[in-house]
């Protein structure tokens, strides 16, 4: 929708084609009793200041209407023998909190926020990377000099690598700090951004979740004349001569374009849409070494019950316990919408449980089996919601699971991945080009340029998708 808005903005007649029969993607929610099941947003960088918070008010996502809730609590990791870890978003306040767990560790700390205080002082580029001269580099040098001495200092290790850099002599402090991302591969530089940007409060959550953004973008994309054809899927890409001269849809339709743009993932758009015809040695070693994040399972509830918390997020570490046929690599996830009032009627709650399911256990299940296998995750869950929420189980009014297949079917994403690639030692700081070699007329656009993804380069990657072809057209960009 990003790509659309600035489209109209710029004189262009566009239109999108969407797979889904409501626009936004992965942005999205759905509807089940009066209810409302969000899947995407449990945070949004860019809801104060910045370049991501221009682009956001462009677009549409933050409009005089918004509500940003700035939460005092990111979350509570809660260990197996039931000792936690608050991540406030206050970090005068998570640094007083790390000290009451252990005094002695006062430099281990006061280096860790220190290191997230810096990290905050990132600030993205407004154009695309086509546009930057030296002297774009040389201004976000002295604006950005504090992260990007966070950036080359750790950008090379692993959430666990800079942890144990800390040198924390408390082991329970060190555990339950090290239990946060877990044993993986994800990359400390992110982390410490993440951290900045919930410090900085600009990383709020919009009242309305998911859809509410989606919501608004497509008012602000068909007030400006843009169209949108649903429920139609894209089979080919049409080229002529190496120039994209429009697509070919599943069901024959032919739709002529004088430029083409893709924010479907990637692997499709280049192995499927383009026929693999357009590759690079770059690009094919991308999709087969980048690790991606793991597809999902979510389970909704409605619940006829004002179930209160202090912990809107919760993360359950549950290594090696099973949910369904998932076994689980780390934890699963409880969130409570009660700080949301469009998501549950007045009196009721929506409580959702995640976690990460390998999508080789759902690629070749039959019907019968999936069929099954929802209704084991929905018993499994039903357990766990009540573990959590005792007594809450008698008033569920309705249970829906979503799983990775469900995923594909609305979306098409690659194995079901629903922010693409994780962000390692090795790629946090890359960025895909928006052009393919060799084809013209061409761009990309979305999360999949992006490790870590997320709707925020999301959106930016629209803008700069048409500022490349107003450059193309020798026309004059205007973003508003």
């Amino acid at each position: 929708m990003s790509v659309g808005i600035y489209a109209q903005l710029n004189g262009f007649d566009s239109q999108i084609i969407e797979r889904h029969s409501i626009a936004g993607g992965i942005c999205t929610a759905w509807f089940r009793k009066k209810y409302r099941f969000d899947y995407s947003i449990q945070w949004l960088v860019g809801t104060k200041e910045g370049a991501f918070h221009d682009t956001m008010c462009e677009t549409g996502i933050i409009d005089d209407s918004t509500e940003i809730i700035n939460a005092e609590i990111h979350n509570r990791n809660v260990a197996k023998d039931g000792t936690d870890l608050i991540i406030y978003t206050n970090l005068w306040k998570w640094e007083k909190y790390l000290l009451s767990i252990s005094r002695k560790d006062w430099k281990a700390i006061s280096r860790l926020c220190r290191d997230i205080r810096w990290a905050s002082h990132l600030r993205p580029f407004d154009i695309a990377p086509a546009f930057r001269t030296p002297l774009h580099y040389f201004i976000a040098f002295f604006k950005c000099f504090p992260s990007l001495c966070m950036a080359a200092l750790h950008k090379g290790q692993t959430y666990t690598e800079y942890i144990k850099s800390l040198k924390i002599k408390s082991p329970e402090l060190e555990k339950k700090i090290l239990n946060i991302y877990g044993e993986g591969n994800y990359s400390a530089y992110a982390f410490l951004l993440i951290m900045g940007w919930y410090f900085r409060k600009n990383a709020g959550y919009p009242i309305g979740g998911s859809l509410g953004v989606a919501e608004r973008m497509q008012k602000r994309y068909e007030s400006l004349g843009g169209k949108f054809l649903f429920k139609k899927n894209v089979e080919e890409i049409i080229i002529e001569n190496n120039v994209a001269k429009g697509v070919r849809l599943s069901d024959g339709t032919i739709i002529d374009a004088d430029y083409v743009v893709s924010a479907a993932d990637g692997h499709t758009t280049l192995y499927n849409l383009l026929k693999g015809k357009y590759r690079s040695s770059k690009l094919d070693k991308v999709y087969a070494s980048w690790k991606l994040f793991t597809s999902m399972v979510q389970v909704s509830f409605g619940i006829d019950k004002d179930l209160k918390t202090d912990f809107n997020i919760q993360v359950i570490l549950a290594e090696g316990e099973k949910i369904g046929s998932t076994t689980l690599a780390h934890n699963y996830r409880i969130l409570n919408y009660n700080f949301d009032p469009t998501m549950a009627p007045e009196g009721k709650s929506c409580i959702i449980i995640r976690y990460d399911s390998p999508f080789q256990l759902w690629e070749k299940m039959t019907d019968e089996e999936y069929k099954e296998e929802k209704k084991k995750i929905e018993e499994d869950a039903l357990k766990i919601l009540e573990k959590h929420y005792p007594g809450s189980t008698e008033f569920v009014e309705v249970c829906d699971v979503a799983t990775p297949k469900t995923t594909i079917r609305y979306t098409g994403a690659w194995k079901g991945s629903y922010e693409g690639f994780i962000p390692s030692p090795k790629n946090v700081v890359d960025q895909l080009d928006q052009k393919i070699p060799n084809l013209d007329h061409f761009y990309l656009a979305g999360q999949w340029l992006f490790p870590g993804g997320g709707i925020p380069p999301s959106v930016h990657s629209g803008k700069w998708a048409i500022q490349l072809i107003c450059r193309d057209e020798g026309k004059k960009f205007v973003s508003k």
